[in-house]
């Protein structure tokens, strides 16, 4: 049977979301159907739709964090990246980027988020044959030769969230996991910022200290295991920011890890700021070009024997892992998900994580905006 789904389309740079059809293509072999449930706005969505991510060509079907019923099986297509057996009617989600597996950083340096071939859903050009490839769709054609996926029993709200904090996973293992006892300074209170706030704590953190804003995200930063928490609404002062940092350390020493997850220039001289000597700094926040950081290499690095890790999205093992916390709920990570819009409404989602303060029509203060394609 003939299958009709519609998809919001970005036309451009600063443009317009277009409600378009397409016809489902049948699956091939070694190819599915997804039936979208849910697909989260990321931040990284909303830096494209600013020309932030010179990769990017448009027009474009955004959505890279998405989970969904498989609609259609391909020839071959058995079980999921796991070996649990999948068929119609399940939900799974789905790791967006497809590393080639041959070349230097796949083979050699094994680092396949570096993978110079990489095809990524969400990333692609809507022109063929990447027809249907973000989750900003009431289908997605997953076609990737090696694309992989995970089947879930999670709710579709909360399995949506298992990309953005396997971003948290990631960095964690590049920087050789969090001392047990330590005292680690979350920047940022976005899903990232939240996922590595209940994630540093897991992993045996002391004190975890969470510095960002609105509210909102500040009291969920103390419900996922945040025992402090910094409203830069509030202090406004960066040196007053890091006084405070400084005081709620050992010694006054400072932090011995810092995960940067805001996204702003700003906040990366700010953050080197929190470490103590000999000390890592996780950069997670900057998946796209929005400026430059005034950093003092003396002061900042050298002076400091600072550990920094650059953190480039996250892996098929990375998903993995996550899946394996959040699926027995000891957090309240259904909270994350604060809204849920329709494809109609991508561009207010952008507007208000852009432009309004984190606040949807007026008052509502977003933490993290589902899209879901079917209203």
């Amino acid at each position: 049977m003939r299958i009709i789904g519609k998809a919001a389309v970005l036309d451009g740079v600063e443009g317009n979301f277009h409600i378009k059809e397409y016809e489902v293509p049948e699956p091939k072999a070694g190819e599915f159907i997804l039936r979208t449930e849910y697909a989260g706005v990321c931040g990284t969505d909303v830096h494209i739709y600013y020309g932030h991510l010179n990769t990017i060509e448009y027009p474009i079907i955004l959505g890279h964090e998405f989970c969904g019923i498989i609609e259609k099986l391909g020839q071959g297509v058995v079980e999921d990246s796991n070996g649990r057996p999948v068929k119609e009617g399940d939900r799974v989600v789905i790791v967006p980027g497809v590393p080639c597996g041959n070349c230097y950083y796949c083979k050699i340096s094994k680092t396949p988020t570096r993978c110079a071939n990489v095809k990524a859903y969400g990333f692609m050009p809507d022109q063929a044959p990447h027809l249907l490839s973000g989750g900003f769709s009431q289908y997605v054609h997953i076609q990737y030769r090696g694309t992989s996926f995970f089947k879930t029993d999670m709710e579709p709200h909360i399995a949506v969230l298992t990309e953005p904090l396997s971003i948290c996973i990631h960095g964690f293992q590049r920087a050789g996991g969090v001392r047990f006892g330590s005292t680690v300074v979350v920047q940022g209170t976005g899903a990232i910022g939240l996922g590595a706030v209940a994630f540093a704590k897991r992993s045996g953190a002391a004190k975890v200290i969470a510095v960002g804003g609105p509210k909102r995200r500040l009291e969920l930063a103390r419900e996922l295991g945040a025992d402090v928490t910094i409203d830069i609404e509030e202090i406004r002062d960066p040196k007053e920011r890091i006084q405070l940092v400084k005081e709620e350390t050992k010694g006054g020493r400072g932090a011995d890890m810092v995960v940067e997850c805001s996204g702003f220039p700003a906040s990366v001289p700010e953050g080197l700021s929190y470490l103590r000597d000999s000390a890592s700094y996780v950069e997670l926040g900057h998946f796209t070009d929005v400026g430059t950081a005034n950093i003092n290499p003396h002061w900042h690095i050298l002076r400091n024997n600072a550990d920094i890790h650059g953190v480039w999205g996250s892996d098929v093992e990375h998903m993995e892992m996550t899946l394996n916390i959040i699926e027995k709920m000891e957090l309240p990570y259904d909270k994350l998900v604060t809204q849920t819009l329709g494809l109609n409404r991508i561009g207010d989602a952008i507007t208000a994580m852009s432009k309004k303060g984190y606040r949807l029509d007026g008052e509502d203060q977003v933490i993290k905006i589902a899209i879901n394609p079917w209203i």
